[in-house]
């Protein structure tokens, strides 16, 4: 009876449902007077990645519309709580403090979300696809927090606008910003007062689109990381 003696190395491999592995390559070598049972344990590249796959494992696949509309009700519902502290912020510190911290925020649901949509789909996402969905999420959370801003501005404070753009003027003043043109200065507080200043509804437009151009730059730059978060998952032991 030949016994054998094992020589073990471990190779990290991604399986078609998306978990980590560390397999092991037995090198095998007659050996007597020994017994060798040979196992394969699989393991996650880390407890962290585990985790996130045990969350999202029952969840059926998503198309990444439906996904990013998912997301956006959520980031949605966020974008407008922020609104609310920004609109307070006027009159509490503590609430302009909120809104600043809302803010720089933002970059972590996003990524939150991608890493969420990656691990789905088992760490085989591109990047293209991962910042294309970053983009519809910004727009599907556009679409709610304008829809909010816009019976704000018409139907619960009329008068908003109007005040942040008195309130502008008012800071160019105190700073001395057009103290070689006052005549300039002059005509923009003659412009507010008459109510020479934009409508809601180009209020509302232009933010959602400087939500959009923003975003889509943001989700450029986590859309990079998630991927290179995916590809240590796969190197690291």
């Amino acid at each position: 009876m030949v016994i054998y003696r094992s020589f073990f190395t471990t190779l990290p491999v991604l399986s078609r449902s998306g978990d980590i592995y560390f397999v092991a390559r037995a090198t095998i070598l007659p050996l007597p007077h020994m017994n060798i049972a040979v196992k394969v344990i699989p393991l996650y590249a880390n407890v962290y990645a585990e985790k996130e796959y045990r969350m999202v494992k029952n969840e059926e696949q998503k198309s990444i519309v439906q996904f990013a509309m998912e997301w956006g009700v959520y980031m949605g519902l966020y974008f407008v709580v922020k609104f609310v502290f920004e609109v307070w912020s006027m009159d509490s510190f503590f609430c302009n403090t909120v809104s600043l911290l809302m803010l720089l925020c933002i970059p972590i649901v996003v990524y939150r979300a991608m890493r969420k949509y990656d691990v789905m789909n088992g760490l085989k996402c591109y990047f293209a696809q991962l910042w294309m969905m970053g983009i519809m999420l910004f727009f599907f959370t556009s679409l709610i927090s304008s829809l909010a801003q816009y019976i704000y501005y018409v139907y619960i404070n009329p008068e908003y606008i109007k005040v942040q753009f008195q309130s502008a003027v008012a800071l160019m003043e105190s700073l001395n910003l057009m103290a070689k043109d006052p005549s300039l200065l002059e005509a923009l507080k003659e412009g507010v007062e008459k109510g020479n200043v934009p409508s809601p509804m180009s209020v509302v437009v232009e933010r959602m689109w400087v939500n959009m151009f923003f975003g889509s730059l943001l989700s450029a730059a986590i859309a990079w990381l998630v991927k290179q978060r995916a590809k240590s998952n796969l190197t690291k032991q």
